[in-house]
């Protein structure tokens, strides 16, 4: 009994969170949206042959199908001007999402109140019921509503029809076995429709997250979460034909802090660096490019204001201490600027930078 109850509660109120409710209720709306638009429009043409074959046979046209015609055509216009300025917006569907599912309802129940009443006409005039199972069918292939209220609405408009029909035109003509088979299997559909959708959107999403850690694994370092080589390789297009301030830094005597305080001293001094030049230039320009070599790079930039911010991080990191260890920190930058035209010239202006870094450093081996 536990296990049916289980089973049953899955399946009439599944798990969802906001961003699978959002998508849902996304989806719907566009369908909605292509649904009044089709609709519109084979309502739109039957209403001109109706019109047509009226003035035809000089008898004119009753007002009763011509009402019904007009105001079906009329809901559509609503539902697509509605839909449309929703799905121009779609934070307006994020934001509202009560009202927007409320929409979403509301526009299923009209579209199956709308099918009842045009089917008891023609039942009336002795036609069959292919307008109200047409109906049904629109609401469950197209419109994903909860499982709950899907069943009660299809179940309601099942019994509602049956009763109209069978009691009040006639009696015992609806085969009432084959007419329950066919709303279980409606109502079926609609929360088997809504389950599907739901699970298809959480293993998409989680498919997209699981990319995009790859990616981040991929394009980033993992001691200092920057850039490696490997994003710099990706992005090199997006610094051809502009005009770029590069620099490549390195931490001063950054081998002697490995061997005399170990390599998670180094880590540390690694990220300590790292953190200063986020602080300094936005993450997306700075790459480490190896070891502790710190790669650059600031699309139309001031080459002044450049070198005032590298003399900065020089000054702050030179503050940084190691904790239980006396060792002073410093770093070293080559700087240049250029405008390459393909991806080999931006990597000989890589390599001029890393040149000026080598340089700088032999002089200041020198100074010492």
């Amino acid at each position: 009994m536990k296990k049916l109850t289980n089973w049953l509660k899955l399946w009439f109120f599944p798990k969802t969170d906001k961003e699978i409710e959002y998508e849902i209720d996304t989806l719907n709306i566009n369908n909605i949206y292509y649904l009044s638009i089709t609709l519109g429009i084979i309502q739109t043409l039957t209403l001109i042959v109706y019109i047509i074959i009226g003035a035809a046979s000089g008898k004119g046209f009753s007002s009763v199908p011509f009402i019904s015609i007009c105001s079906s055509i009329l809901l559509c216009l609503t539902a697509f001007i509605i839909t449309s300025k929703l799905l121009v917006k779609p934070d307006t569907i994020r934001d509202n999402a009560k009202r927007v599912r409320v929409f979403i309802g509301g526009c299923a129940i009209v579209l199956i109140i709308w099918g009842i009443a045009v089917s008891i006409r023609h039942y009336i005039n002795h036609q069959q019921l292919l307008i109200f199972y047409t109906v049904e069918l629109l609401a469950v292939l197209f419109v994903k509503l909860k499982p709950v209220f899907s069943t009660a609405l299809i179940t309601s408009s099942f019994l509602i029809n049956y009763l109209i029909l069978n009691f009040g035109y006639a009696e015992g003509l609806i085969n009432p076995y084959n007419y329950t088979m066919l709303a279980l299997l409606s109502a079926a559909g609609g929360i088997i429709n809504y389950n599907l959708t739901a699970n298809y959107i959480k293993q998409k999403n989680r498919a997209n997250r699981l990319n995009d850690s790859l990616e981040i694994i991929a394009n980033h370092d993992s001691t200092t979460r920057l850039q490696n080589r490997y994003a710099l390789n990706q992005r090199i297009p997006e610094y051809i034909d502009r005009s770029v301030c590069v620099a490549m830094g390195d931490i001063d005597s950054f081998k002697a802090v490995n061997d005399t305080y170990g390599h998670q001293t180094g880590d540390d001094v690694l990220k300590m660096f790292s953190d200063i030049l986020i602080d300094t230039f936005p993450e997306d320009q700075i790459y480490r490019y190896g070891g502790d070599e710190f790669l650059i790079i600031c699309p139309d930039s001031d080459y002044s204001s450049f070198i005032k911010k590298l003399d900065d991080i020089n000054e702050r990191f030179s503050k940084v201490t190691i904790h239980g260890a006396d060792h002073s920190l410093g770093c070293s930058f080559g700087c240049v600027t250029a405008r390459a035209d393909n991806p080999a010239d931006f990597f000989n202006s890589v390599m001029e930078a890393d040149k000026k870094l080598y340089e700088s450093k032999s002089k200041l081996k020198k100074a010492r």
